[in-house]
């Protein structure tokens, strides 16, 4: 079977469409009609719009400064691209809705695209909608239930959907499964988990094996344990608890939004 996975650094920098710190710190470009670019210098269009080489590696440049940890892999560019489309998606939506004229908007955009910029989106979808999130008593106690288990994943990541295909076929008949060359992570609680893949795959039994996908990328997940420890009281946490579901509910929500996005753009990505 054909190696086609991310890197270590570059899956845990890949997998949160949102909310991963590489997102959180990219360098703001310009909205709306993007100044000449030459098309040799073109790496993908986003709805039409270009992305040029230049831009690309200006955000890369600039996480690799913020990032002490930050090391150039193979599958950097590949990486922050997908994160810069991210971010021209919510920009182009901002600017269709007119949310890019408010202040506080684009003043949000000028501070690097911290949380805010997320919550003042989201508070624009749940005004269309008339909605707000909140957390029943159920929802609660089902978190807190996962409170005591802490987990340990073996992740493979990958933007190929027939290499993920054929290494859960190969798992499937017990062939080449040392060969894999599996992410481990955890032990780790519910609280602490940022990446949705392993969100939907925390209740998921030891030993099994299941396949998911974020629309441009594409997961192995097997729980190889579960350790267990005992949490507070629930009384003493519902508080907490509460404010934590529904910070779930609201990340959810956006990235159900980003994916759907993500599906109905048109992107065209450019052969070097």
């Amino acid at each position: 079977m054909k190696r086609d996975c991310f890197a270590p650094l570059g899956f845990a920098m890949t997998v949160n469409l949102v909310l991963v710190t590489a997102l959180l710190s990219l360098a703001v470009c310009g909205c709306g009609k993007s100044d000449a670019i030459d098309k040799k210098d073109v790496v993908a269009y986003i709805n039409e719009e270009p992305i040029s080489r230049a831009e690309l590696w200006r955000d890369i440049d600039l996480r690799a400064k913020q990032d002490p940890a930050f090391k150039l892999t193979p599958d950097t560019e590949s990486e922050q691209l997908e994160l810069l489309i991210n971010k021209k998606l919510i920009i182009q939506a901002a600017i269709k809705k007119g949310i890019a004229k408010k202040d506080n908007f684009v003043n949000t955009v000028k501070a690097f695209w911290d949380q805010t910029l997320i919550r003042d989106f989201i508070d624009s979808k749940k005004a269309e909608v008339k909605d707000s999130f909140s957390a029943t008593e159920d929802e609660m106690k089902e978190y807190y239930g996962r409170l005591s288990q802490r987990p340990t994943f073996k992740v493979l990541g990958s933007r190929n959907k027939k290499y993920i295909d054929e290494a859960y076929d190969a798992l499937m008949k017990d062939e080449e499964s040392q060969m894999i060359p599996w992410q481990t992570i955890g032990p780790v609680g519910y609280e602490d988990i940022g990446l949705s893949v392993l969100l939907e795959a925390f209740d998921m039994d030891v030993g099994v094996i299941k396949k998911f996908d974020d629309v441009s990328n594409y997961y192995l997940v097997i729980i190889i344990s579960k350790d267990v420890r005992e949490p507070e009281p629930f009384d003493t946490l519902r508080d907490d608890i509460e404010k934590r579901v529904i910070a779930t509910k609201e990340r959810r929500f956006f990235e159900d939004w980003l994916k759907n996005q993500r599906r109905s753009a048109k992107l065209d990505l450019v052969k070097s």
